[in-house]
């Protein structure tokens, strides 16, 4: 009988666990452990290299009864210092909203690629962590330059997404290509966990499926 993976026990356990990470590299090694260790059968691999495209690097991929559930994250946070658990952390003001938005998008197209390609495809998913609460909310500008690809809660994403016509070139270096996504993905953040009250205490996270 088929296993079945269960994203959201995955992210009750993460939450358990970790309140805060790092980085993204700290964030793709604490959840590639607990898929492990709930799934002890299955194959974890980070930054696997599918033979139909060299140059695409999937953040986990698990493989389940032979079947093949990629996973992409993003970890972008607002500038900071937390202690939670006893240990400090400096986050990084990553910034670049409108790209990050766009990039978390293409995630989500890289694994309908996958899915289109490989025939053991069984679900994929994508992961966005973040403590900058602007994520969740639309763009201040009507005509906003990456209205398209923004993030805000209870949007929904499908078909051909663009840049706006007034986007500069810089905003969009190495990003100027427009997603297409094949499927309608909604958007729906939830509680991650609560540092604190300040404006960079509460993170949230976003999960996205990508159904065979």
């Amino acid at each position: 009988m088929a296993m079945d993976f269960n994203i959201e026990l995955i992210m009750s356990k993460l939450k358990e666990k970790r309140k805060v990470f790092t980085s993204e590299m700290d964030f793709q090694f604490e959840i590639a452990w607990i898929i492990k260790k709930e799934y002890s059968n299955t194959k974890v691999r980070l930054e696997y290299c599918p033979s139909f495209d060299l140059n695409m690097h999937i953040d986990i991929l698990v493989v389940m009864d032979n079947k093949w559930i990629p996973i992409e994250l993003k970890y972008k946070t607002k500038g900071c210092t937390k202690k939670a658990d006893d240990e400090i952390f400096n986050l990084k003001n990553h910034g670049a909203k409108a790209r990050n938005c766009y990039l978390y998008l293409k995630d989500i197209q890289r694994i309908e690629k996958i899915k289109n390609k490989v025939s053991n495809f069984k679900e994929g998913y994508t992961i966005f962590i973040t403590n900058e609460l602007s994520y969740l909310k639309a763009p201040l500008r009507i005509n906003s330059m990456y209205k398209a690809f923004s993030l805000e809660e209870n949007t929904e994403k499908t078909g051909k997404l663009d840049w706006a016509k007034n986007t500069s070139d810089g905003t969009k270096k190495n990003c100027e290509e427009s997603i297409v996504l094949n499927n309608i993905y909604r958007m729906n953040w939830l509680n991650y966990s609560k540092i604190d009250d300040t404006n960079t205490g509460t993170f949230m996270y976003l999960i996205n499926k990508i159904t065979k």
